[in-house]
């Protein structure tokens, strides 16, 4: 039996610059984990025949059959490593679920990493991560956590410095967003992405700030370009923002495509004023910081 965290995820910058002819968009991206976490066990029992039991705490609306991830992950693993048996997976939820923080996506990496660990670990990271991207562009990040610069469909991963470590504050409320609805959004305002959209360097420059410990300076860019969609539909995401900027959060933004926010705080007692005060009006809200790297 293994246990593993699954950390929600943030995004920092988060931009899209093209379409590709079978639908998907070209990323790029500054992905960091959080402290806040699922933890989820895994048991293997070798045996004759496959089979999967999938079971939760603290969200009645997950699913625990084949819809979730983290059953698909577990399917997955073991057909591609040719093993046969039973999983046994327990999800102690804590990630609010379709609010853009990866918590599905977290959940199947860490399946992925306790299966193979149960395995005996008969796949590198890399191709963890490989066999991952089948089902779903986060989940690669998701394996590996920390920080990284991702490209690509999701599939583009460069390891770069996790945020400094600070105060942060990550919260949802409203009904959750579904990400091909985002997606769908932003092709209209877009035009279908028809012209891809002229890259920056802004990710460099806050990839540069932080590494020099200069994260006021890296928050002046932080962006998320499904701000321009979501809060008019989730107005809860820019009541959030303002509630966590008015009680001292650096800055504060959408992550993913919604419609969890987050707030980055220079003390502790900034943050958790603002947390019980997001509580107060009815919101999911947690106090958190920013992880290294999973020990592989």
């Amino acid at each position: 039996m293994r246990t593993e965290r699954a950390n929600a995820k943030i995004n920092l910058y988060l931009d899209v610059v093209g379409r590709r002819e079978n639908g998907y968009h070209d990323l790029v991206s500054i992905m960091q984990t959080v402290s806040l976490c699922d933890l989820v066990t895994v048991d293997f029992y070798p045996s004759e025949s496959t089979r999967i039991v999938l079971s939760a705490s603290g969200n009645s609306a997950m699913p625990t059959d084949c819809r979730n991830l983290a059953w698909r992950a577990a399917e997955l693993y073991l057909r591609e490593v040719g093993r046969q048996g039973e999983v046994r997976i327990f999800i102690e939820k804590h990630i609010p679920m379709a609010a853009g923080l990866a918590g599905g996506s977290s959940d199947a990496a860490a399946v992925l990493r306790a299966l193979n660990h149960l395995c005996g670990s008969p796949l590198s990271t890399e191709a963890l991560c490989a066999l991952g991207a089948r089902l779903g562009a986060d989940i690669p990040f998701c394996i590996v956590g920390g920080g990284s610069l991702v490209t690509g469909i999701g599939d583009g991963l460069e390891s770069v410095e996790p945020m400094p470590d600070c105060p942060l504050v990550v919260a949802c409320m409203g009904e959750g967003v579904s990400t091909p609805w985002a997606y769908g959004k932003l092709d209209e305002l877009h035009d279908n992405f028809a012209e891809d959209r002229p890259q920056t360097n802004t990710h460099s420059v806050i990839l540069n700030e932080m590494k020099e410990g200069r994260l006021s300076e890296a928050c002046k860019h932080f962006f998320n370009l499904f701000e321009e969609v979501v809060p008019a539909e989730q107005p809860y995401v820019n009541r959030l923002k303002a509630e966590m900027v008015a009680g001292g959060a650096i800055c504060s933004m959408m992550s993913g495509s919604g419609p969890s926010v987050f707030g980055v705080f220079s003390n502790e007692d900034d943050a958790a004023a603002v947390c019980q005060t997001l509580r107060a009006m009815g919101a999911s809200a947690f106090v958190c910081h920013p992880c290294a790297k999973y020990p592989i």
